[in-house]
């Protein structure tokens, strides 16, 4: 069992104690994907990316622990759809850091991975695990999910990474949370993308980020990329390639003596 929030004190001392010893912090949001996914879907991935990844590990000696998902994160470009709840910005920096810091100080010498499912929250914990690293002199990392897989998204899926869409509905199916059949004739991704500046290829680093005030739009249903193409086979394919390379990703960490 690798849920933190399932174990007691004593448990979790016994984790402490060791060498090897890892805390995986799922972080996602609650916001709108379309009319078939849930609201959590974010968090929902990230959290079981995590416990998976967390098994895994634990199989390979390392003594690992996930703890309590933060649930809601920075989606303000999604607010013109009810059921979307945002926080801002310093809110989640403030709230992150402290949890990161609360368990530092209780489990000394633990490495930390933070594993993102909201792309959306990308910048900011870049920048918030390099300022705790710096403050609490502690191995930290940042990983969100797709980036793990953007190769495998780009092998394995019909259309590009964008939002409810293909991709994130096949993990949907696959984790069994399609709450509806997919919509048809979706629109296409309303933000601005090109090959050279921002390709929506997840195995091409933008060239530059530009922001544009989102939250006052609906656009259409909220789903694009063709959901109707997704499949369990695909999601699991995914999800299968974010578990083992968050898996690699952790125990390379540990082994680097740092």
């Amino acid at each position: 069992m690798c849920e933190l929030w399932l174990k007691t004190w004593t448990d979790v001392n016994d984790v402490c104690v060791n060498d090897k010893k890892v805390f995986l912090i799922p972080v996602g949001s609650v916001e709108q994907h379309g009319p078939h996914l849930p609201l959590g879907l974010d968090y929902i991935i990230a959290q079981h990316v995590a416990v998976e990844a967390c098994r895994k590990l634990e199989e390979g000696g390392v003594r690992a622990l996930v703890l309590p998902p933060l649930t809601y994160g920075l989606s303000s470009m999604w607010s013109a759809y009810p059921g979307t709840v945002s926080v801002s910005s310093e809110s989640l920096y403030k709230y992150l850091r402290d949890v990161i810091s609360s368990a530092h100080r209780n489990c000394p010498g633990a490495r930390v991975a933070v594993v993102n499912g909201h792309a959306g929250n990308n910048d900011l914990l870049r920048v918030l695990c390099r300022d705790v690293a710096e403050e609490l002199g502690l191995v930290i990392s940042f990983v969100s999910v797709w980036d793990l897989c953007g190769d495998v998204i780009k092998e394995t899926f019909t259309t590009p990474f964008t939002h409810a869409d293909e991709v994130e509905t096949s993990l949907a199916i696959a984790l069994n949370l399609l709450v509806r059949e997919p919509p048809k004739n979706t629109p296409e991704f309303f933000r601005k993308h090109d090959d050279f500046w921002h390709s929506l290829d997840l195995t091409k680093r933008p060239k530059a980020y530009v922001f544009r005030a989102e939250s006052r739009k609906r656009h259409g249903a909220g789903s694009f990329g063709k959901p109707e193409l997704a499949s369990r086979e695909k999601g699991e394919a995914l999800l299968n390639c974010m578990i083992s390379r968050l898996v690699g990703l952790v125990r390379e960490v540990l082994e680097d003596g740092v």
